[in-house]
């Protein structure tokens, strides 16, 4: 197994860290453990539960485990910090992340959110213009996601 990481794409700082974490963590679990079930089932409907079953255990020990990890050390790692993705559902917004851990801070008045922007603990009203970005433990912010107003 091996896993590319081209340096002419790392023109800025940062950029390392960035395009290597967390998919990195992933390279080395599929290098390292055993074959995972869902690889060797047959039936593929079995295969897919196994592997939604494992994918979720998986991101979950990373995002709740082994990112935080990372951002203990000193410096802390600058890796990927997912997108969060916005949803209207019956008049209301809903944001989801694909790795568990993180911390989602929204606005609802167009401006950027910060650290002391309040934590998203529920659907948000919509008909507003909404941004939610994710924040590790250090409170480094990732991309912002956005739901303008109609």
């Amino acid at each position: 197994i091996q896993g590319n990481l081209w340096s002419e794409t790392l023109n800025a700082p940062g950029k390392l860290d960035h395009k290597l974490l967390p998919k990195l963590i992933a390279l080395a679990e599929r290098a390292w453990a055993k074959e995972p079930a869902w690889a060797v089932e047959r039936d593929a409907a079995k295969a897919d539960a196994l592997f939604a079953e494992a994918y979720s255990a998986f991101a979950s020990a990373v995002g709740k485990r082994e990112l935080p990890r990372l951002d203990r050390e000193s410096p802390a790692w600058a890796y990927r910090i997912p997108k969060p993705g916005l949803a209207v559902v019956d008049g209301e917004v809903r944001a989801s992340l694909e790795i568990p851990g993180f911390v989602l801070r929204y606005t609802t008045d167009g401006t950027e959110p910060t650290v002391k922007s309040p934590r998203l603990t529920g659907p948000i009203p919509a008909g507003r213009d909404v941004r939610v970005a994710a924040f590790d433990t250090n409170g480094r912010k990732g991309h912002t996601a956005r739901l303008a107003a109609p």
